[in-house]
Parts: structure tokens; C-alpha cells; sequence
């Protein structure tokens, strides 16, 4: 992210009561003090816009997909399971969107195996899916929540 600064510009002087003449024109008059106030929450503004882009360029983990305990039979794989498809406009040339899956196991439980699986679709689209591999000699049962990054905006 770049460096976002603010360095304020207006600077006032103090008029000074039976001294200074306060009036509408010249160098120290109203019209050129409000002039250099609304230059000031202008650049103000600007930053402010900085700070917004950049804010909504930042990713966050969001769920994508949620799946209710099932069984998966002794060394085996289950079908692919839909996870999420998008588009990849948002993203630079060769970069993907970051999946992460959670396991919840279950009785009786066991390590699974998860594999992720993209597939390129027309349009510049992706699609995700995942897959489950149970390398155990009995049968296991297991839930599964999916976080992936959201896509900046």
C-alpha cells in the first residue's frame, strides 16, 4: 500500500483587535481566508478518497461454503463438491483466490486428505471445487467450512 499522508497547507495569523481592519478583499481579508480553508478540506477530501480505495483493496476472509457432517467410506474419495465460482477480472494475470478449509470431525474420525480443484471456464471465469480422500482402513465422518479471500474491491 502506498504512504498516505496529510501535511496541512492553511496557516492563519491572528488579527488583532483596534489593529487590523477586517474586510472582504486583499491578501488578509475573508474572501481569501475562506478561499485558502476550502483549498484545505479539498486536499483533505483527497486524502480521505486515498484512505476509502485503499481500505477496499484490502482482502478478507470470508465463508464461502459450509457442509453438514457426512461419511466418507474406508480409502476412498468422495465426489467434488462445489465451492464457489468467480470471476477472475478482479485479479492480476496468473494469480488465483486463496481457499482454506476447515475440518470438523466426527465419530468416528480420522485424518482426511482435502485437494482443491480449479477449473477454467469460459468467459474468464473459475470455478473451485474441492475434493476428500479418506486414507484410513474404517470409515470416517467429517464437516467442512470453506474461507476464501474476497476479492478487492
Amino acid at each position: 500500500m502506498p504512504p498516505i499522508s496529510y501535511t496541512p497547507a492553511f496557516q492563519f495569523t491572528d488579527w488583532i483587535d483596534n489593529e487590523d481592519v477586517v474586510q472582504a478583499g486583499g491578501d488578509r481579508g475573508f474572501n481569501k481566508l475562506f478561499g485558502d480553508v476550502r483549498t484545505e478540506f479539498g486536499a483533505i477530501a483527497t486524502v480521505v478518497g486515498t484512505v476509502n480505495t485503499e481500505i477496499g483493496r484490502i482482502q478478507r476472509l470470508a465463508f464461502v461454503s459450509s457442509q453438514a457432517p457426512f461419511v466418507l467410506a474406508a480409502a476412498t474419495a468422495s465426489a467434488e463438491i462445489p465451492i464457489e465460482t468467480y470471476d477472475r477480472s478482479a485479479l492480476p494475470p496468473n494469480v488465483e483466490k486463496a481457499y482454506f478449509i476447515i475440518i470438523l470431525p466426527g465419530a468416528p474420525s480420522g485424518p482426511v486428505i482435502h485437494t482443491l480443484l480449479y477449473r477454467q471456464l469460459p468467459q474468464n471465469r473459475m470455478a473451485v471445487n474441492v475434493q476428500f480422500f479418506n486414507p484410513t482402513a474404517g470409515p470416517i465422518q467429517f464437516g467442512f467450512r470453506v474461507l476464501a479471500f474476497s476479492l478487492p474491491q
